[in-house]
């Protein structure tokens, strides 16, 4: 595959990423739980026909369930999927993208706890992003007569599911340096598996079972949308890009998705962006960038 081919698939990953807020508030107001249960189980069934055509990728799947630490890994992007809808659900649409972007700012705090010291340059990011973070947040916090506890709860579990992906990336870094990482899709193709037996149960052990008569048929069309543009394409277009293309390419599709989920939560669900999402989001942006830079830096002089 050429390196144009590639960036078009970098860029198709952050366009459907960016829609994966629209499709989960387009949905009737159903369990979070349900959503990413039906989420992943829609991106496995459409994963699992090419991994069976595939032999190459059945022997690499085989390999990866043998591993007790693949498990470990695709149980935090479980988690991710699980907070991001209810961040999706309950926050504005750019916001919580927006907030879902930070990853590496929490990877920045663990490296630092696990002893590597930050460049000026990347504790700089840190500040700009974190800035950022409270200039969006500010509304919330200094408006307390019109508080909005569901967009503060969104707010909460998006830089959770941005905590995930970090612990996640870190880790799976970490096992890399060392020989030991396992194969990036098929862990992928593990959490969808893993995520929809694991959060079908808990619906079914919570009540939520009820949830499924609110479901009509636009509501399928719009889960067969989220699995298959939002989850299984940009997921594997995503481990593909990482492969080929150079780290700050791949780092910049995360950058991306914001931008693409405010123009289109604008144009579909009619959220207007207001100045303190303008001013946070600069701040964030830039301080990411920094942050990321920095290991792209680092990566090319080791």
């Amino acid at each position: 595959m050429s390196d144009k081919l590639l960036l078009v698939v970098a860029a198709l990953t952050s366009l459907t990423w960016g829609l994966t807020g629209i499709f989960i508030r387009l949905l009737p107001p159903v369990s979070p739980v349900l959503v990413a249960s039906l989420r992943l189980f829609v991106a496995l069934l459409v994963t699992l026909p090419f991994i069976f055509l595939l032999q190459n990728r059945q022997h690499g799947f085989a390999l990866v369930c043998k591993r007790p630490i693949a498990y470990v890994l695709a149980l935090l992007l479980v988690a991710y999927y699980l907070l991001a809808t209810i961040a999706f659900q309950v926050a504005p649409v750019a916001e919580v993208a927006l907030l879902l972007s930070t990853a590496p700012l929490f990877v920045l705090a663990l490296r630092w706890m696990y002893g590597t010291k930050p460049a000026v340059v990347e504790v700089v990011g840190a500040l700009l992003a974190l800035s950022g973070m409270i200039v969006i947040m500010s509304p919330q916090i200094i408006n307390s007569g019109h508080l909005s506890w569901q967009q503060v709860l969104g707010d909460i579990a998006a830089i959770m599911a941005a905590i995930m992906t970090a612990l996640y990336a870190f880790w799976f870094k970490k096992l890399a340096e060392q020989g030991k990482a396992p194969e990036a899709s098929g862990v992928a193709l593990l959490t969808f598996a893993m995520g929809s037996i694991i959060l079908a149960l808990l619906v079914a052990t919570t009540g939520k079972m009820g949830d499924f008569s609110e479901l009509d048929s636009r509501s399928w069309y719009l889960f067969i949308a989220l699995g298959v543009l939002s989850t299984a394409i940009p997921t594997f277009g995503f481990a593909l890009a990482s492969k080929r293309l150079p780290a700050i390419i791949t780092a910049c599709i995360s950058l991306f998705i914001p931008v693409f989920a405010g123009i289109f939560a604008f144009l579909i669900l009619g959220e207007y962006l207001n100045l303190h999402f303008l001013l946070g989001s600069l701040l964030v942006i830039s301080g990411v960038i920094l942050i990321v830079r920095q290991a792209h830096v680092k990566t090319s002089r080791d």
